[in-house]
């Protein structure tokens, strides 16, 4: 009968189905275990080369041509980098060039909103067991003092103590974005963390007159032109305390190399 006839083609159709999926996966070279390398050989072709020192993919956006020899050694300061946890996480960052440029006895970097206890110890007793001076670098209009006039004071109290070089200086650097350093700075205050012997200096016109070059971390938009990138901010005041002006010029070559790059990628995808 008609719909005997119709029963037998269903069976038919639906026989033949797992037939021809079977076929399908025997011919995809992927489902055999034994060619499952291929594809992760092919995975692993399509990925960048990372440089090992400066972490970039190379050779399109390494910087290591632009890096000084050897890190550099402060022999009159510390620099202690307060990380916001934001900040961390973005591609376009400039204090990994201040990293790669100076000594691992040079700079400390710690990622947090604050210090404290979830701080590394040996940090936290630099701010407070320490008894050498201790900077902190931002924006204070009310407590602040210029760069000047604490190199000054350094200055002096070495003078009425006798002794033949100033102390070493720690200079704590708060890195973020300038709405995340007022919310760490402000988090400090309140926590008390920061130690009573802490001056807090401010970057004055007078002293970055003679900065040659403004807004040259243009790949991100400071406040104003008096405001500074991180990177830029610690290479002018370790230059500064070290008496060394050749110590900002080296900090900035890859700062100005990393910036060159970005600007030639994004006219390119254009």
């Amino acid at each position: 009968t008609t719909a005997r006839g119709r029963l037998v083609r269903y069976r038919v159709y639906w026989t033949l189905m797992p037939a021809i999926v079977v076929i399908n996966m025997s011919d995809d070279p992927s489902a055999d275990p034994n060619n499952a390398s291929l594809s992760d050989q092919k995975k692993k072709k399509r990925k960048r080369s990372i440089c090992e020192r400066c972490e970039r993919p190379t050779p399109a956006a390494c910087i290591c041509e632009a890096l000084p020899s050897e890190p550099l050694e402060l022999k009159h300061c510390h620099c202690l980098v307060l990380q916001h946890p934001h900040e961390s996480r973005r591609k376009n960052r400039s204090l990994p060039l201040i990293e790669l440029c100076l000594s691992q006895q040079s700079i400390s970097v710690s990622v947090a909103r604050r210090f404290g206890d979830a701080i590394d110890s040996t940090i936290m007793d630099r701010l407070n067991k320490s008894r050498n001076p201790i900077w902190l670098i931002y924006p204070d209009s009310e407590n602040g003092i210029s760069l000047q006039q604490a190199l000054q004071e350094r200055k002096s109290e070495a003078n009425e103590t006798n002794e033949t070089e100033s102390k070493p200086v720690t200079i704590v650097f708060l890195d973020g974005t300038w709405k995340y350093a007022k919310e760490m700075d402000q988090a400090n205050r309140e926590e008390k963390q920061y130690p009573s012997h802490m001056k807090r200096i401010q970057l004055m016109e007078s002293d970055l007159k003679e900065l040659t070059r403004s807004k040259r971390f243009d790949i991100r938009t400071p406040p104003s032109d008096q405001h500074l990138s991180t990177a830029e901010c610690i290479s002018w005041v370790v230059s500064k305390v070290e008496g060394n002006e050749d110590i900002y010029q080296t900090l900035m070559k890859p700062l100005d190399f990393m910036v060159e790059r970005w600007h030639s990628f994004k006219t390119q995808k254009r």
